[in-house]
């Protein structure tokens, strides 16, 4: 008894040392971009690890070259149009697929998933070319577009749809009611969890959008914060502490959006239905 005792506690202590071994290794990044936002560049470089005193002078420079607010709220503003515009129709789109019977439904969403296997980089040259035609470059119309309608999204939400009652449907419309006061004063409600974990997925998709926002955009009136890293790289002498504000301030809001909904992620990625 004895001799158990002591293999459970030596193996309750390993376990314990392999989970704090586990959230310092994932921790570290996060610490190391605080503590470089505060330090010079030759600190940074050489991964220093002790707090400096230039955090205000890191700010005024890189405030100064680029307008980081401007950047942040373009960005935020992109992102929040796409998940708006995102949910509405990747839901109904979702939801008619799965609760909608055609001949055609399931060919038609096989083609869809088959778009999932081509890379990006293919489809880049026409769909820069539709949106020049369209003349919408430069313009934040030209991100949010492109990047509402998402395949992966669309079958997440089928894949959710299936766990909810059809039997509510029918008799919501045994009462009178309309299939557009079923989905959006029955569905939405019942499945707020699984909107939840769709809404984060498209906010982290299009805040860390890099390659389109690129190309399409020109002026820096209209440009998103991961531009602004970039640039900050390709200068002649890189600002790292400034860059390391940049970085921050790029990580924060999805770090407060993702302990604020933790919950319903993970209840999201469950199938959650009340």
């Amino acid at each position: 008894m004895i001799v158990r005792t002591r293999r459970l506690s030596i193996s309750r202590v390993l376990l314990m040392t392999l989970f704090v071994l586990g959230a310092v290794i994932s921790l570290f990044p996060f610490i190391w971009m605080l503590v470089g936002s505060t330090q010079n560049p030759n600190d940074v470089v050489r991964g220093s690890l002790r707090p400096g005193k230039e955090f205000l002078l890191n700010w005024e420079k890189i405030n100064s070259t680029y307008n980081v607010l401007r950047f942040f709220f373009n960005s935020m503003k992109i992102a929040l149009v796409t998940v708006a515009l995102g949910i509405v129709v990747n839901s109904l789109a979702a939801f008619g697929f799965e609760k909608y019977r055609s001949k055609a439904r399931d060919r038609v969403f096989g083609v869809l998933l088959l778009t999932l296997v081509v890379p990006q980089m293919a489809i880049v040259i026409p769909l820069f070319k539709q949106v020049a035609a369209m003349r919408m470059l430069n313009q934040h119309i030209a991100i949010i577009l492109p990047s509402v309608m998402s395949v992966f999204i669309i079958f997440f939400l089928r894949q959710n749809f299936k766990m909810f009652p059809t039997e509510i449907m029918e008799a919501a419309r045994v009462d009178g009611a309309a299939e557009g006061r079923i989905f959006f004063s029955i569905v939405i409600p019942s499945m707020k969890a699984t909107f939840a974990s769709a809404s984060i997925y498209i906010f982290l998709a299009q805040w860390n959008s890099y390659l389109w926002p690129l190309m399409t955009i020109l002026s820096d009136e209209v440009k998103t914060l991961p531009i602004a890293m970039s640039s900050v790289m390709r200068s002649y002498t890189i600002e790292y502490g400034g860059l390391m504000i940049l970085v921050c301030i790029s990580t924060f809001p999805i770090l407060l959006l993702f302990l604020a909904m933790q919950r319903q992620f993970v209840q999201g990625l469950m199938g959650s239905i009340k």
